[in-house]
């Protein structure tokens, strides 16, 4: 019996902590305006997807089927990626108030790193993706690289982006330099998945499958990133005991 209340009595302290963590986590308004509307965007395209409304694309006036023409996904695939991003987003001006928050009883240095990784990530692929958009506009300042007639793609830079943020982390030591290799490597990652599905289907840049992994993978970086939050957070008893 004293096993079974020790055990009942530790699952209501666990679950008080991360009720508080959660209140703590959406505590900044932009927070919760973005993941208010990027759940509300998901719960649209759902609806949308089942019942064949279409309601989202009446309300916004054709402006949804226009970023479905440029990244070349389906009506709900792109309103469902759009709030995707939105949610992202809105984690990550989360993690930066706690990163700002000097409150906290330890350097949140792992945060840091975690925050400076999922950001680049995310930046790097989206513009990466509006890159190619661009290059179907006339008069655009892109350019492809050539060398010998082989065209030289966003995997290559991506991959030396990840050896020289690799090498740097494992040679070098300090704040500055651990940062820089994050940055690195969070980069070279997102320009590795921006074009998985062009490796994957031997051609084809547009395919579905550079979506997926970037949700895939920013998914285990965000879980990273709550997950050294909510340590941080509790080692903080003027923050956590609240």
């Amino acid at each position: 019996m004293m096993i079974m209340r020790y055990k009942e009595g530790s699952e209501v302290i666990r679950v008080r902590e991360l009720r508080h963590f959660l209140s703590f986590l959406t505590r900044p308004k932009m927070v919760r305006i973005s993941m208010i509307s990027g759940t509300a965007i998901i719960a649209g395209a759902l609806i949308d997807a089942v019942f064949f409304l279409n309601i989202l694309n009446k309300i916004t006036a054709g402006e949804v089927v226009d970023a479905a023409t440029l990244l070349r996904l389906g009506y709900e695939s792109t309103l469902i990626f759009i709030g995707y991003v939105i949610l992202l987003l809105g984690f990550l001006r989360s993690a930066f108030s706690m990163l700002r928050n000097h409150k906290f009883n330890a350097p949140p240095k792992k945060l840091q790193i975690q925050f400076i990784i999922l950001l680049s990530f995310i930046i790097s692929f989206l513009i990466a993706r509006a890159f190619v958009v661009l290059l179907d506009v006339p008069l655009n300042p892109a350019h492809q690289l050539w060398v010998k007639g082989y065209r030289i793609h966003h995997f290559f830079y991506g991959i030396a982006v990840l050896v020289i943020g690799g090498w740097l982390g494992h040679i070098q030591n300090g704040r500055l330099i651990t940062k820089i290799s994050a940055c690195l490597y969070g980069i070279g990652v997102g320009l590795l998945v921006d074009e998985f599905g062009l490796l994957l289907t031997f051609g084809d840049y547009w395919a579905a499958q550079s979506y997926t992994f970037f949700v895939i993978i920013s998914l285990l970086f965000l879980i990273t990133l709550l997950l050294e939050a909510y340590k941080l957070f509790n080692t903080s008893p003027s923050l956590s005991d609240r």
